[in-house]
């Protein structure tokens, strides 16, 4: 049976009125997170966007929070339970307000986003509290309380490769590392770069995001990446990345480089419905629409396209009422060169075979007319299950001018922000200043 499909909708309007974010780096070896837990990171951010806010916690009405790995990290299930009381959702009489945890690889955080959203628009909640958190790279138990331990290769592998199908995915080998390989190379095909000049698009995806990042003060890494030639010996940040010692290839035609810095963090919103947003001392920020839909293994028929990156893109305009034309910046999981390069064309924020061009061009710089990552990206550092919560950070106080040393330098009324979980769940947020 089929039904008429009414258009997509928010039931009421739902603003962003505060935003917070903790420091991206290693509880083992960063200064000024030393040993810091998921509730202390999580507690970081969410006091800091309530304060953005203007609002206490006693008026939150239910936390949403994305979450990839605590049972491996800290053996912690039923996170939401934890993170509740510290960030003092209390009722009184040991009791405390809703909380739930998310799960969606990577774009856990965006989903647990999307919804405080719904919950917001549908009228079940006033103001909530929504985000992610994410320690990736240590682990310790109750035996051993504030004593993390690096992680292990192994135990990387066996906390991050959970989100591959167990049943037939793993088995073969179908790594999402291989998929996103065959991603650049139909690109490539389709558009006919030569290695040289595929190899030219990646580098300055890379001098794009440093360039960026080196003006991010909660970045991970954020060193110029002419320092980095230079100290390796090397004339020009092209040399650099061109050698096979320096930057060696992991799964061709990705290098080391190429690759995401994995850290720890945790990053927050306050979200209201907007006929109560004039209460806070937050300066609203719309939220206009929002789309996910899910691929089969991130696999396509034509590879240098990815259908349910489209489809995300269209859901997402079409409840926001806008065209890819208006959006003015952009914030997205580039989990490598594949998942820059090929979503800004899916979403059409440059046209078909555009994108190697634009970054020549220096357009996706902060300085640029279309820019993207003015955080850095994922070159800067990434907490995967907060990914999307710290894009909404950092696209909020975009579109606030409110970025600091990270501004872009035209003025942006509209973002839009890509998070995808394992390369294959796509979601889409679209704000409007």
């Amino acid at each position: 049976m089929s039904f008429a499909r009414h258009k997509r909708d928010l039931a009421r309007p739902v603003d962003i009125i505060g935003v917070g974010a903790s420091q991206l780096g290693m509880v083992c070896d960063t200064p000024g997170m030393l040993n810091m837990t998921t509730r202390e990171l999580w507690s970081w951010a969410a006091s800091e966007a309530l304060n953005d806010a203007g609002i206490p916690a006693t008026e939150i009405e239910a936390l949403f929070v994305g979450n990839m790995i605590a049972e491996h990290t800290e053996g912690q299930y039923h996170l939401p339970y934890v993170l509740a009381q510290w960030t003092g959702l209390g009722l009184g009489q040991e009791s405390w307000r809703s909380a739930v945890r998310i799960e969606a690889a990577c774009a856990s955080s965006s989903q647990a986003i999307r919804q405080a959203v719904f919950a917001v628009a549908s009228g079940a909640y006033d103001v909530v509290i929504a985000g992610g958190v994410e320690i990736s790279n240590a682990k310790w138990t109750w035996r051993t309380p504030g004593n993390p331990e690096k992680m292990t290769n192994q135990d990387r592998v066996q906390a991050i490769y959970g989100h591959y199908d167990q049943g037939w995915e793993m088995p073969q080998s179908a790594m999402l590392d291989h998929i996103l390989s065959q991603w650049l190379i139909a690109y490539a095909k389709r558009y006919g770069l030569s290695q040289s000049e595929l190899q030219d698009a990646m580098d300055t995806r890379l001098v794009s995001n440093c360039a960026n990042g080196e003006r991010n003060p909660r970045a991970y890494w954020s060193r110029p990446l002419a320092d980095v030639a230079a100290e390796a010996g090397f004339k020009t940040v092209s040399d650099f990345l061109r050698s096979p010692n320096s930057n060696p290839t992991t799964c061709w035609p990705v290098r080391r480089w190429d690759a995401p810095r994995r850290c720890d963090g945790a990053a927050a919103a306050v979200i209201c419905t907007s006929d109560l947003a004039q209460h806070f001392s937050g300066r609203p920020i719309h939220y206009l629409g929002t789309g996910n839909i899910m691929q089969t293994s991130g696999l396509s028929n034509e590879m240098w396209t990815q259908p349910f990156i489209v489809r995300s893109g269209q859901e997402a305009f079409d409840m926001a009422g806008v065209s890819p034309e208006v959006i003015d910046i952009v914030e997205m999981y580039d989990y490598g060169p594949a998942e820059y390069i090929i979503p800004l064309e899916d979403l059409g924020v440059f046209q078909r075979g555009e994108t190697p061009q634009a970054l020549a061009m220096g357009r996706t710089l902060f300085s640029g007319d279309r820019p993207v990552n003015c955080s850095g990206g994922t070159t800067s550092g990434v907490a995967v299950g907060a990914v999307g919560a710290y894009c909404l950070f950092h696209l909020v106080k975009q579109l606030r001018g409110e970025a600091g040393s990270c501004q872009a330098s035209s003025r942006s009324r509209t973002g839009l922000i890509y998070d995808c979980g394992a390369g294959r769940d796509a979601v889409i947020h679209i704000l409007g200043g």
